[in-house]
């Protein structure tokens, strides 16, 4: 299912994707020639991005992969790294002396690419640029101008940087001509990596693939999606990808398809902790890059997040995505590092008008007072503020995954997600913000929902009807904290920075000396009208608790936070907003 949508991906946007036998490479330098073979200039292929240098990628014929001690006999056609091309050992740095090995490595690699080169002559003779990177390859004054030109010392801090070859006064690179295109496609796959049989994607019969090819952007280096190393899974004497029969052609479109999606520039790409996660339809569709917003932030803009998902909720909401593509199949696909290919951790397919929903309701559940200042928080933020220092490195491994796939099938939130968020509120001394006051609530109303105990679901603001223990010892709490800042103007430490942790879960042992305490904060308050209004918030809050419990459970430490949290901003919320 997974490879069929990928290869479906490749056939929909094919004009914007390689052609069979060409993937896009990271080249940071171009060779300009003429068509006598003579050097012209060394041309920057970088760009600078908020301040950081990137690399255009550029479409070149795809690398064959080498390794072993003879690695120097397989070049790459039209491209490699300048000790191919130019003879240049790789340095640590432009002023080191090379080695004697590395001068000799070099001049075998140089070797390999020449004969590569001519032996693509002979079979493309019409071909002018192939030609004029022949002449210049076998002319040393051609090659020794491109070592001295001005930019060579940037390539030589690049290791193993990368060069290829374009004639002067054409856009096209050299290795992207029509003569070359097509004899790349003509080529045939070695006999030792393939064999006759039926493709389990296509159907069709066609030259299976014994490797297949490898995705960028997951694993530090370059692995597979599909792949078997180990002799345990041999079935009737088939190894390696023989088990799982995948065409040539399969296996490079599902590939090339996952490397566009998983490249930096993606705009359906996110990542949390270690795992990318993709996104794509059948079709041409707006939640392509919408989706992306709910999940992740960008830090150097989080305004354009702010306004992103603001634009998703609306349409959502509108049912702009059902009306019009609703049925339209849209796929996630989350992908994890592993030592040797990549592992599949999440997979999800649906239509959009289902996608869609789910999404709305997730911005229901984490809707709560608040939102029209802070906006809908994207699910990274949400995390970052269950982790040690805020830090996303610090969040619970597989915490994301978890709550990703409740969000995308509708279920309840782990358990693990609000137990996170109650552990750093009372690490933090009782600091319920508003983005932990909206993964509590979504937990507990993805709670209830899926309940059979009939529980009713918590509301965006105050409810002065709830009478559940939880909700009404934080509201409780929040009325005894205000009370203590008015009698006590300028207070550096309320009773939360020293009592939340107890109150919200040994409220018996806590509550007491709390009430006691209120007692003599009422004496401070010189305003008899402010005596009066705080008197009448204790007694309307007591009415609902006959007795304050010797111990609270994880949902009613939940409802404690949110009644606090609820109370709290309603203390600051003007009277005509509320009559609203």
């Amino acid at each position: 299912m997974i490879l069929q949508a990928l290869c479906d991906y490749y056939d929909r946007k094919q004009d914007d994707l390689p052609p069979f036998g060409f993937e896009e490479k990271a080249i940071p330098f171009i060779i300009v020639i003429d068509e006598a073979g003579q050097f012209i200039r060394l041309e920057d292929n970088r760009e600078i991005e908020d301040g950081k240098t990137t690399i255009k990628p550029v479409r070149v014929p795809k690398s064959p992969g080498r390794q072993g001690s003879k690695s120097y006999e397989i070049a790459n056609c039209l491209w490699d790294h300048y000790g191919y091309i130019a003879e240049q050992p790789k340095l640590a740095k432009p002023t080191d002396t090379p080695k004697e090995k590395e001068i000799e490595d070099a001049k075998k690699q140089h070797i390999s690419f020449k004969k590569l080169v001519a032996d693509l002559r002979k079979n493309l003779p019409d071909d002018i640029g192939v030609k004029a990177i022949d002449l210049f390859l076998n002319s040393e004054n051609e090659v020794e101008k491109l070592k001295s030109h001005e930019t060579w010392d940037e390539c030589l801090k690049i290791k193993g940087c990368n060069l290829t070859f374009r004639l002067s006064g054409v856009s096209d690179l050299v290795c992207q001509s029509l003569q070359v295109i097509s004899w790349i496609d003509q080529q045939p796959l070695p006999e030792s990596n393939v064999h006759d049989g039926f493709c389990l994607i296509t159907g069709e019969k066609s030259k299976i693939v014994r490797l297949h090819d490898s995705v960028t952007g997951v694993n530090q280096k370059p692995a597979p999606l599909a792949a078997i190393n180990e002799s345990a899974y041999t079935s009737f004497g088939k190894d390696k990808g023989f088990n799982f029969p995948v065409s040539a052609e399969s296996s490079f479109k599902y590939a090339a398809s996952l490397n566009h999606l998983l490249r930096k520039a993606s705009q359906t790409k996110f990542r949390i902790g270690e795992t990318s996660y993709v996104c794509w339809s059948d079709k041409n569709n707006a939640l392509e890059s919408a989706f992306v917003s709910i999940f992740t932030d960008a830090k150097d803009d989080p305004d354009s997040t702010a306004l992103a998902v603001k634009n998703l909720f609306t349409t959502i909401h509108n049912g702009a995505y059902i009306e019009n593509n609703g049925s339209d199949n849209f796929f996630v696909l989350g992908l994890a590092p592993n030592s040797a290919r990549i592992v599949v951790r999440y997979w999800q397919a649906g239509t959009i008008a289902e996608f869609s929903e789910k999404i709305a309701q997730w911005f229901n559940d984490i809707d709560i007072v608040g939102r029209d200042h802070y906006g809908f928080p994207p699910l990274k933020k949400l995390l970052r503020t269950t982790a040690l220092q805020y830090k996303d490195d610090n969040v619970s491994p597989n915490l994301p995954a978890d709550v990703i796939r409740s969000i995308l099938s509708g279920t309840r939130l782990p358990e693990t997600f609000i137990q996170a968020t109650l552990r750093r509120i009372k690490a933090e001394q009782g600091h319920v913000s508003f983005n932990r006051a909206c993964i509590i609530k979504a937990c507990l109303n993805r709670k209830y929902r899926f309940s059979t105990t009939n529980q009713r679901e918590l509301t965006v603001s105050l409810n002065k009807e709830e009478t559940r223990i939880g909700y009404c010892l934080g509201r409780l709490f929040a009325v005894l904290e205000k009370l203590q800042e008015d009698a006590q103007p300028g207070i550096n430490a309320t009773i939360r920075d020293r009592y939340y942790s107890s109150a919200s879960c040994t409220p018996k042992s806590v509550f007491g000396t709390l009430m006691r305490l209120s007692t003599h904060h009422l004496k401070k308050l010189e305003n008899p009208g402010w005596r009066i209004n705080a008197e009448k918030r204790i007694g309307d809050v007591m009415s609902y608790i006959v007795e304050f419990p010797s111990h609270l459970d994880l949902e009613n430490q939940g409802l404690f936070a949110i009644g606090y949290y609820h109370q709290k901003q309603d203390f600051y919320t003007k009277n005509s907003d509320k009559g609203e």
